[in-house]
C-alpha cells in the first residue's frame, strides 16, 4: 500500500520538474513577481513549481475582492525572469518575509500549493508574528521522505546537475510534451492540461532542477512543531484502477505521519475526486474547505 503511494508521489516529482489596487513591491524582491487585488485581510498565494500565479485565478474570483490578495509567481517559473543562481527557495523565503515586513502586512494568511505549500510551512515555522493562518494544498514538509523513509535530508548538487542535464537534453517541443503527459496524470480535468504544460515549458530549466532538488533535500518535519497558527492541509486522493493498493487510507496514513509534529495542523483528504491540482479537479470541495477555514 505504501509502495503504491510512493509511485503516485513519484509522478508528482516528475511534474514538479517538468478591481486591482495600486501596490508596488520594492525592486529588491527579485525572487518573485506579485499582483495585488482586493481589500481586507491580506492573503499571500504561492503557486506550485513551474506554475504561474494565474493558477489561483478561480480562487481570487471566488473571494470576490473581500481579501487583499497578493498573488506570487516565483522567479524562473512560467516565463518570469530567473534568478541568476541558487539557492532559490531560501531566497524566496527570505524575500517573502521582507515583503511582509516592508509592506506592513499583519494577520497574513498563507495559501500554497505543492512547492508553494512547502514554502508556506517553512515560513510559518520561523515567523512568530504577522501570520494568522496557513492553507496548504497537497504538499508535505519532507516530500522525499514519502517516497523513501531513508531519503537524505541534504541538498545534492550532483542530483540537481543531473536533473538539469535531463532538461537540457530536450528541445522546447520535447519539454512541452513531457510536461503535458505529466499534467495528464496529475490533473483529471483535461481543460487545464495545456495550461499546466505551458507553464512548465516556459519555465527556466535550471530553476526547475534546483528548486526541486532543494525541496527534496529539505526536511522540515520537526521544524513545523514551531508553527503557532492554525494549519489546514488538503491532500489529494483519486482511485486509480491500475494501483488498487493506493487507497484513501494510505494517503491519510502518509500525511498524518508527515505532519505529526505540528499540533496545529489538520489534514483533510479529498473524496475520490482530486489529483495533485485539487483546485482544478475538486473545486466545490476545495472552495468549501477554504471558505470554512477563512471564516
Amino acid at each position: 500500500m505504501v509502495r503504491i503511494f510512493f509511485k503516485y508521489a513519484t509522478f508528482i516529482v516528475a511534474y514538479i520538474f517538468f478591481t486591482t489596487i495600486a501596490f508596488a513591491a520594492p525592486t529588491t524582491h527579485d525572487a518573485f513577481q506579485v499582483k495585488v487585488t482586493g481589500n481586507g485581510q491580506p492573503i499571500i498565494f504561492i503557486p506550485g513549481a513551474t506554475c504561474g500565479g494565474d493558477e489561483w485565478d478561480a480562487t481570487i474570483a471566488h473571494l470576490a475582492g473581500k481579501y487583499q490578495c497578493h498573488v506570487l509567481t516565483l522567479a524562473g517559473y512560467a516565463g518570469v525572469p530567473a534568478l541568476p543562481n541558487g539557492p532559490y527557495l531560501e531566497r524566496v523565503r527570505k524575500q517573502i518575509i521582507e515583503y511582509i515586513n516592508d509592506n506592513h502586512l499583519n494577520d497574513v494568511i498563507l495559501v500554497g500549493h505543492s512547492i508553494g505549500g512547502y514554502l508556506s510551512l517553512y515560513l510559518a515555522s520561523e515567523m512568530k508574528d504577522h501570520l494568522a493562518k496557513i492553507f496548504v494544498v497537497d504538499a508535505m514538509p519532507f516530500f522525499a521522505g514519502a517516497q523513501n523513509p531513508n531519503a537524505p535530508d541534504t541538498f545534492s548538487e550532483s542530483k540537481a546537475q543531473k536533473m538539469l542535464a535531463m532538461y537540457n537534453s530536450m528541445d522546447d517541443e520535447a519539454l512541452k510534451t513531457n510536461q503535458y503527459n505529466t499534467a495528464k496524470f496529475l490533473c483529471r480535468d483535461s481543460t487545464y492540461w495545456n495550461k499546466i504544460a505551458t507553464w512548465g515549458a516556459q519555465s527556466d530549466r535550471r530553476t526547475m532542477a534546483y528548486t526541486m532538488s532543494e525541496m527534496l533535500g529539505g526536511d522540515i518535519r520537526k521544524q513545523i512543531s514551531n508553527i503557532q497558527v492554525p494549519v489546514i492541509v488538503l491532500a489529494a486522493f483519486c482511485k486509480m484502477p491500475e494501483y488498487p493498493g493506493f487507497t484513501r487510507e494510505s494517503v491519510v496514513e502518509t500525511y498524518s505521519d508527515q505532519y505529526k509534529a505540528c499540533t496545529n495542523c489538520k489534514v483533510h483528504v479529498s473524496a475520490d475526486k482530486a489529483r495533485h491540482f485539487i483546485m482544478f479537479d475538486a473545486p466545490e470541495w476545495y472552495f468549501a474547505e477554504l471558505d470554512t477555514f477563512l471564516k
